[in-house]
């Protein structure tokens, strides 16, 4: 089934056996050790060509291991954050009939298929040699449910070796180049990481602790050449707390983001921090794998887009009618070509909603991915993305886009993070709230006071906030997006 990633794999421990594939605090791990611990997990797993197995297991070199030990037996990796609550390991245990659960800790014992924390002893199961099936299931990544019921995204191994290999292509890659991961595996970037490993023959780099400090000592400890980060990471390891600033960053020569816009004032301190690195802003979904990268030498001069579409995929912009909007206008962004999901694991009609025919090609088989994204295409045919259409609002009779009330308040300086919501309101309709974080060791009842002030005067009535709220931390899902429907849920509680 998923055969012909496992047969990547070992091509490149056969080319490279002793070289670093994961670099684990003191640990070390070479391909051909990271192959010997696969084939214990396969023989400890033991499941059949097809069969599910559970990841709820955190960022090592083991857990690793266990995602080649399932491809070797021809089963299929299915990832739920190892953050994530114990009733989302029990709905992809039912809907994937899993058997098996790989996991860092797991206390419950009334699962019905057994836990595993590591590999058993007494060496590898004697099996067949497999033959290669590029188009068999690869992974399945359930989704954090921030905004519904976890998805569970289903991948070809196929399309997993492609789009590894296009990452690789597009940043020029070397073999001794070091990524630093401090994302979640079940998080589809750090499950990214983890494929350029397995499938490229790039070292990983793996931070203990998982924190900022962690991040530091490895940075001095490991050297690595690409620091792959999401918006919340970047801004933890620059607040102020940690040891960033006395760190030696020269080895780091590309600093990759995507899961939201990086905030311009990160993006600032990130060049000051890492004076030697390039910055490259991407944005995909798990349902695309890739879908545009901005060229580096663009960072500055395009802070907010995301670049044009990703080699191999194409980016086009459909208005609520279906109909491609010219340059600047904004629509649903729709992702076509490379890198599309199979389906979602036993949801069909879910699956019809976000795999549809290709709207530019419709009689041809060709799919699209409907990714619930709005944004543009500038004059250059690079995206800049302006939220989610399903956070949408309607505040006065007019249509509102959170996420620029987000960027200007942010834009003032007066906080640390800003996160907008709504609550239903008679009058006004949707009425939109602030949830702010204030900067360390700052006076954040004097800041709140400007910010109001400086909301009046920079946005329009139908945008304002009528409410703020000073929050210590912003709340966050497994995969360390801001948690929106728990901020809406306060927002219609709060008075």
């Amino acid at each position: 089934m998923s055969f012909q990633a496992w047969l990547t794999f070992q091509n490149i421990v056969r080319a490279a056996p002793t070289q670093p594939a994961v670099l684990h605090g003191a640990s070390t791990y070479s391909f051909a050790e990271l192959e010997e611990l696969a084939l214990c997990w396969a023989a400890t797993l033991n499941a059949k060509p097809g069969e599910r197995v559970l990841l709820y297991a955190e960022n090592t070199a083991t857990t690793a291991a266990a995602v080649l030990g399932i491809w070797r037996l021809g089963a299929v990796p299915v990832w739920i954050n190892s953050a994530a609550p114990l009733d989302h390991v029990r709905l992809a245990l039912e809907e994937t009939s899993a058997v098996a659960i790989v996991a860092s800790a797991l206390e419950d014992s009334g699962l019905s298929c057994p836990v595993y924390r590591a590999p058993e002893s007494g060496g590898a199961l004697e099996l067949p040699q497999p033959e290669g099936d590029g188009s068999s299931l690869g992974s399945i990544v359930y989704t954090s449910g921030s905004t519904g019921r976890p998805k569970g995204v289903v991948q070809k191994a196929e399309t997993l070796i492609d789009g590894a290999r296009r990452v690789a292509d597009t940043f020029g890659y070397r073999a001794q180049d070091r990524i630093l991961c401090p994302v979640p595996f079940a998080f589809d970037y750090g499950w990214g990481q983890l494929l350029s490993m397995l499938l490229t023959g790039v070292t990983l780099v793996l931070p203990e602790p998982q924190n900022a400090f962690g991040l530091c000592d490895a940075i001095t400890r490991h050297r690595p050449t690409v620091f792959a980060g999401v918006p919340a990471v970047f801004a933890n390891l620059l607040s102020g707390l940690s040891p960033i600033r006395e760190t030696d960053c020269s080895s780091v020569r590309l600093i990759t983001n995507t899961g939201s816009r990086l905030p311009e004032t990160v993006q600032e301190q990130l060049w000051q921090t890492f004076p030697t690195a390039a910055l490259s802003l991407n944005y995909g979904l798990t349902e695309t794998y890739r879908s545009a990268s901005l060229p580096v030498a663009l960072a500055k001069a395009k802070p907010h887009s995301v670049g044009p579409a990703f080699p191999g995929a194409q980016i086009i912009i459909l208005d609520e009618d279906g109909v491609p909007c010219p340059p600047n206008v904004t629509g649903e962004i729709i992702h076509r070509g490379a890198g599309i999901f199979e389906r979602y694991w036993n949801d069909p009609e879910r699956t019809a909603l976000v795999r549809r025919p290709d709207p530019l090609d419709p009689g041809s088989g060709r799919v699209a991915v409907y990714t619930g994204d709005l944004g543009h295409l500038d004059e250059e045919g690079h995206l800049v993305i302006t939220g989610r259409r399903d956070r949408q609002m309607k505040s006065m009779g007019v249509r509102v886009s959170p996420d620029e009330v987000e960027d200007i308040l942010a834009a003032t300086g007066l906080m640390a993070e800003v996160a907008i919501t709504s609550r239903r309101d008679d009058t006004i309709g949707d009425m939109i709230v602030a949830f702010v974080v204030g900067h360390p060791n700052a006076d954040h009842k004097a800041d709140l006071k400007a910010l109001k002030q400086k909301a009046r005067d920079c946005l329009s009535p139908y945008m304002m906030p009528r409410l703020f709220f000073l929050l210590d931390a912003l709340p966050r899902n497994p995969n360390k997006k801001v948690d929106y429907v728990s901020l809406k849920k306060r927002a219609a509680a709060e008075i």
